[in-house]
């Protein structure tokens, strides 16, 4: 009795060594911008080791409309089986010890030219560099250029509620769509013409009316 409870004792003694942990990002884009596409060495946490974990290690995620990354031990078994059923869900198993939950989640993820400025600044002429993705994920979002007197904004629309309801927001669909150089005179000009033409008629139904 006691040779065969020695022996049991040894081989959970022998799994438990077995049983290393592994690293992964641990992070989400409601506290950090960098969990976005997080670096080596950053977010970076040791993961608990656990002898329920062989093919899998991390798991990447959408939550709302932000990115959560994370160690497989965080998520029950149920949220680790629906994981592979859904397209915001992603597990994956570390590489050479390397965090394998880093990349930009979802893969088509829209991005948008990104800045703020007046109309004399660069923000407001023609974009030439890439665009950059956006912090929140929406299905459905848009890119968007926000004018108002002097200023420029560009960016995305999940990220600019206020956009929803101005009439100085021009949104378009596509990566990198909201890239136009913005013209402030043209448009100062093109409001001066309406304004013409309105007193314009004003004054021809006046006239009009007096004869």
């Amino acid at each position: 009795m006691y040779k065969s409870i020695t022996i049991v004792a040894l081989l959970l003694a022998c799994s438990a060594g077995s049983t290393s942990a592994f690293w992964c990002f641990t992070c989400t884009t409601f506290n950090s911008t960098d969990c976005l596409q997080p670096v080596q060495n950053v977010l970076l946490s040791e993961c608990p080791p656990s002898p329920l974990v062989s093919d899998v290690t991390c798991f990447t995620r959408i939550v709302g409309q932000d990115v959560v990354r994370g160690c497989v031990t965080e998520l029950t078994q149920e949220e680790q089986g629906n994981c592979a059923l859904v397209n915001n869900c992603q597990l994956c198993n570390n590489e050479n010890n390397l965090a394998c939950n880093g990349n930009l989640f979802p893969h088509g993820r829209l991005h948008c030219h990104q800045c703020t400025g007046t109309t004399n600044s660069t923000c407001s002429d023609e974009i030439l560099t890439e665009a950059t993705s956006c912090l929140r994920f929406v299905a459905t979002d848009q890119c968007f250029v926000h004018v108002r007197e002097n200023n420029v904004t560009r960016g995305c629309l999940s990220e600019n509620q206020a956009c929803h309801d101005s009439r100085d927001c021009h949104v378009c669909s596509g990566n990198g769509c909201n890239f136009r150089h913005f013209e402030h005179s043209a448009a100062g000009s093109l409001v001066a013409q309406i304004q013409l033409l309105l007193g314009a008629v004003l004054l021809s139904a006046l006239v009009a009316k007096k004869l």
